[in-house]
């Protein structure tokens, strides 16, 4: 270990069902059922279940790399350090840039989802309590759980994400038993490929966050090997997840894909007309938890980040610092005092919730798409720095996934409006501040600043 360092995380604390957990409570697959589907509904029509399964092969493809590098390069800091050796330094730093600003969004917003649909849900039952006390109350919890243990918080956000998903896929197969229809089926001739793709556009994002399997490094098991089958398993079981409700909703809608469309909830909405209130308090439930898990799992992957960037002296050396249980205390109570604190103002300036998570996505969803083209490009280069022949999935993951995610990144652009828009923006003068991190971090590491990210203390 470089001298001066903290001591390192803990190895060997999080099993491979837990990994698996932690990055499916990042994905939040939840949401697609409770929520997204309508707008993927809206320009897609019948064509939805089709359109996430392509999105989830194309994301297969981009699991492999980020599978890859998570291999060849375990570490704390994900795709920072593993991207700053393949394609170069700055692109590290950039990677762990855009990582930090998409976690922190999603950080920020998942306990206000939380808080939102447990209040939809309490409603449903007679019961008034107002979202930001709920929002406080999950973020002060995964405050607790990820600072006190992170075997401990990954058991627990396994076990909520659970639940949620169970719920989910209960419902769904409720609606498919009691749709008024079987889903009618486009034909062949009716398949136009403008709203095929916009769909993608759309529903790509739902897969995003199963990159921060690797961010335990050598806290799992086996990291080389339970980190890429975790990350490959995420991506699997969200795409089985969203192709059988997307067929389950549209079914239950009878095929009236206009309506379902102009339904914030749909699953709620079907229950209630067929007089099941408990069913629809049930898929707000579902909604409510799986933020609260998020909030766990998003924490402990941003914690890990920030941890790996101090102690490569990118960010404050002080964010490396591992506190008594073995976690990066100053990180992680950093981020929870952040979380509450925000989930106190929200509250007190009454900005309205779905205004703040609209803003925070868009952040979010920019941050991921950028991490996922490094990923791409990186793995046929660590091959050729290393002088061995790029295998063919290597180059061919880039080819064919590569297009797509350039086209979703500008569609954040061009087809945004309103507060999606200055979020789009905002994320460029983010970057911009991420450029002037890079150019202060070598001129203060000077000669260091290469020995700081290729050497091997990566955790």
């Amino acid at each position: 270990m470089p001298e001066g360092l903290p001591p390192r995380l803990v190895a060997d604390r999080v099993s491979f069902i837990e990994t698996l957990g932690h990055a499916l409570a990042n994905i939040t697959p939840s949401a697609m059922a409770t929520v997204t589907i309508s707008f993927v509904v809206a320009q897609s029509g019948l064509m939805t279940w089709e359109v996430y399964l392509a999105v989830g092969l194309i994301m297969l493809l981009v699991a492999a790399q980020v599978a890859t590098l998570a291999h060849e390069v375990p570490a704390a800091g994900s795709l920072f350090v593993s991207v700053s050796r393949s394609l170069h330094p700055a692109a590290g730093v950039l990677s762990g840039w855009a990582m930090t600003g998409g976690y922190l969004g999603a950080l920020l917003a998942a306990p206000l989802v939380g808080g939102l649909f447990a209040g939809k849900a309490l409603r449903i039952i007679g019961l008034d309590l107002p979202w930001p006390w709920v929002a406080l109350a999950f973020a002060g919890i995964s405050w607790a759980l990820t600072v006190h243990d992170v075997e401990e918080a990954t058991r627990y956000s396994l076990y909520v994400e659970a639940v949620s998903l169970l719920i989910i896929l209960a419902i769904g197969v409720w609606t498919l038993m009691h749709s008024p229809g079987t889903m009618p089926i486009l034909p062949p001739a009716r398949f136009r490929a403008a709203p095929f793709f916009q769909g993608m556009t759309l529903s790509i994002l739902a897969y995003g966050g199963f990159e921060t399997a690797a961010n335990f490094g050598r806290e799992a098991h086996a990291p080389g090997r339970d980190i890429p089958r975790a990350i490959f398993a995420a991506v699997l079981v969200s795409l089985g997840f969203y192709v059988f409700m997307a067929i389950a909703e549209v079914a239950g809608f009878g095929g009236r894909v206009h309506e379902l469309a102009s339904t914030p909830a749909p699953l709620s909405v079907l229950a209630l007309r067929q007089g099941l209130p408990l069913l629809a308090f049930a898929s707000d439930i579902a909604m409510a938890i799986a933020a609260f898990s998020a909030t766990i799992a998003t924490q402990n992957s941003l914690g890990r980040v920030l941890y790996s960037m101090g102690r490569h002296k990118v960010l404050p050396a002080a964010l490396g610092e591992i506190g008594p249980h073995g976690t990066p205390a100053v990180a992680l109570h950093g981020l929870g005092a952040m979380a509450c604190g925000f989930a106190i103002w929200a509250g007190w300036a009454k900005w309205p919730p779905l205004v703040i998570i609209n803003l925070f996505g868009v952040f979010t969803a920019l941050g991921f798409i950028l991490i996922y083209l490094l990923a791409l490009l990186a793995v046929p280069v660590l091959y050729r720095r290393r002088g061995q022949r790029p295998p063919w999935p290597s180059w061919a993951a880039p080819v064919l996934a590569g297009p797509i995610l350039v086209y979703v990144f500008g569609e954040d652009y061009w087809g945004a409006k309103g507060v999606a828009l200055i979020a789009a923006y905002g994320f460029l003068v983010y970057l911009a501040l991420g450029a002037g991190l890079y150019g202060l971090w070598r001129h203060r590491a000077g000669t260091q600043a290469g020995v700081l990210v290729f050497g091997g203390d990566d955790d």
